[in-house]
């Protein structure tokens, strides 16, 4: 290959036009192609460019979208460096003062650096003036981004965090998606994911998808350390099902602390998790647990009487209570008219359905802090001061039984969360699942299975007379189990025809309805298809609307 050689020139002189430059270092006064790799890709001459060779170590490395980059993890390219020198010249901006940083070709300055290369050459253009500073680092990144890929590919990380930094620098989604050929979908989700540090170094991983690790990105965003460390245990294919637990989780907590808020300007302190008396005894006492000094039970008027004693846990009952629309006061469900169509009035003395709603309730628990019982007044229900040995008992298996009850209802309540999660995540897997375009080998026999279920005896009699399979359900069944695909779905169809055909009676021909003319339309359909000498008769004309059986003939 002929040589194009470009010599060093001065500040004020422009090199040739043509000249473009994938060399190695040669003489310090020209760029060279010679010994060039052919599959580098050549950095064409800026404007305005000056070509110079400068010592690597003179380069400023500035802000640069690369930042995940490891010498040892290229060694390829280090060794070529030694050996032949940067070929490809980097891009560098002169700054007025002085300084010239790299603008594309960090890694190539990098790696210099490290083989300890004393000269690279560079293309140095000034950097521009009057561009505010945010859009000048917005088009250098995307340039980068841009750039970067089309040689060491730059990491997910890397690249999701130049997504990140575009956007906070004012860019706006649909420039970025442009720039780097994304969907705004993308841009905006690699954004979340760039400003996360547990997000970037995930989607390295590859184990988690856009979506998911956004998820990840939101709760780091909000310091919750507990949902971020959660979702990362939980596999790609749970964390559908554990993001909605977490998620519907966070939904009470925020709802419970609104409700709460009353309780807080009372004095109360509140809990957003109802105390394990179990593993935390002596830092709550239920009130429940406690008397007065006459042994009355604790009623409100004492525990209001010192809130700041005193903590609040508030238990959700779902839709447990009726309000109005408007003004959310409670309202007798007696009194609303629950059958009234939308557009009618109500009977006389109620009201219309639409003029309410369901609501939340939450009950409170009222928990005395265990370092306000000496001081409080009152007395642990179990004391030691109690003379009588069976009443103590008594007392100590009620304060049992009612913890053993509470430590249930938190269970169901917990695992009832739990299938609503699990509920919506199976519900989104259909939606998804479903928009193919053929079913799974593995319907035939389950829709199959599912019908020979909800036969009634004539049917499955009928069923297996014309499959000519037996006369049994357990034979319909083994049928089903031990056929082909396609024969499995032909008995999927016996099935369907045997429950059109089971209720047909001899006076079938004077009590038309749609179910029997579909039915015998069918049949007629099926039997022109196959070439069968099967047609409707008569009667079945009649029964399927197509004739008036006043017009039989009888004598035909």
């Amino acid at each position: 290959m002929t040589a194009t050689t470009l010599s060093v020139v001065t500040d004020n002189t422009d090199p040739p036009t043509d000249s473009i430059v994938v060399c190695s270092e040669t003489d310090a006064g020209e760029f060279s192609t010679d010994n060039a790799d052919e599959s580098e890709t050549a950095t064409a001459r800026p404007a305005k460019a000056r070509a110079q060779y400068l010592d690597p170590n003179d380069l400023v490395i500035g802000e640069n979208v690369r930042v995940s980059f490891a010498l040892d993890d290229h060694p390829a390219e280090a060794e070529s460096i030694r050996r032949f020198g940067v070929r490809n010249p980097i891009l560098a901006e002169r700054h007025p003062d002085g300084s010239i940083e790299v603008v594309d070709g960090q890694v190539r300055a990098l790696i210099a650096r490290a083989v300890g290369a004393t000269q690279v050459p560079v293309w140095v253009t000034d950097a521009p003036t009057g561009v505010a500073d945010n859009e000048r680092r917005i088009a250098r990144t995307l340039d980068q981004i841009n750039l970067n890929d089309r040689r060491i590919p730059l990491s997910e990380a890397d690249r999701a965090a130049g997504v990140a930094l575009m956007l906070d620098l004012g860019a706006s989604a649909t420039r970025v998606a442009n720039g780097l050929q994304r969907t705004r979908s993308e841009i905006r989700q690699a954004a979340t994911i760039g400003r996360s540090a547990t997000a970037k170094q995930l989607l390295d991983d590859g184990q988690y998808t856009l979506e998911q690790l956004a998820v990840i990105a939101d709760y780091e965003a909000a310091g919750d350390t507990d949902a971020v460390q959660e979702l990362t245990r939980a596999t790609r294919y749970q964390f559908g099902y554990v993001a909605r637990r977490i998620a519907a989780d966070r939904t009470e907590t925020r709802d419970r602390l609104h409700a709460a808020l009353p309780y807080a300007a009372t004095g109360f302190g509140t809990l957003t998790h109802e105390p394990d008396l179990s593993s935390e005894p002596t830092a709550f006492i239920p009130a429940a647990d406690l008397t007065t000094t006459d042994g009355s039970p604790v009623g409100e008027h004492q525990i209001y009487a010192d809130p700041a004693r005193w903590v609040v846990f508030l238990e959700v009952e779902e839709n447990a209570e009726l309000v109005d629309a408007s003004s959310g006061e409670l309202v007798d469900p007696g009194t609303v008219s629950w059958d009234t169509d939308p557009d009618a009035a109500p009977g006389e003395g109620l009201r219309h359905a639409d003029t309410v709603r369901w609501r939340d309730r939450w009950t409170p628990t009222y928990y005395l802090l265990a370092e306000h019982l000496s001081d409080s007044g009152l007395t642990l229900v179990t004391s030691p001061d109690i003379n009588d040995e069976q009443a103590r008992a008594s007392i100590a298996a009620e304060a049992a039984a009612r913890e053993t009850s509470r430590q249930e209802y938190r269970r169901v309540r917990e695992l009832n969360k739990r299938g609503v999660a699990a509920k919506q995540r199976r519900e989104e897997f259909l939606t998804e699942y479903l928009t193919r375009r053929k079913p799974p080998a593995q319907a035939a026999g389950f829709i199959a299975t599912y019908l020979a279920g909800q036969l009634d005896a004539s049917t499955v009699q009928l069923v297996t007379k014309i499959l000519g399979i037996g006369h049994s359900r357990q034979e319909l069944q083994t049928a089903i189990t031990e056929s082909p695909v396609n024969r499995v779905w032909v008995i999927v169809l016996a099935m369907v025809l045997a429950t059109y055909e089971a209720p047909i009676d001899k006076s079938f021909w004077r009590a038309r309805s749609s179910a029997t003319t579909d039915y015998l339309h069918l049949l007629a359909e099926l039997a022109a298809d196959s070439g069968s000498d099967f047609a409707l008769v008569d009667v079945e004309h009649a029964a399927a609307g197509d004739i008036d059986h006043h017009d039989i003939d009888l004598a035909a």
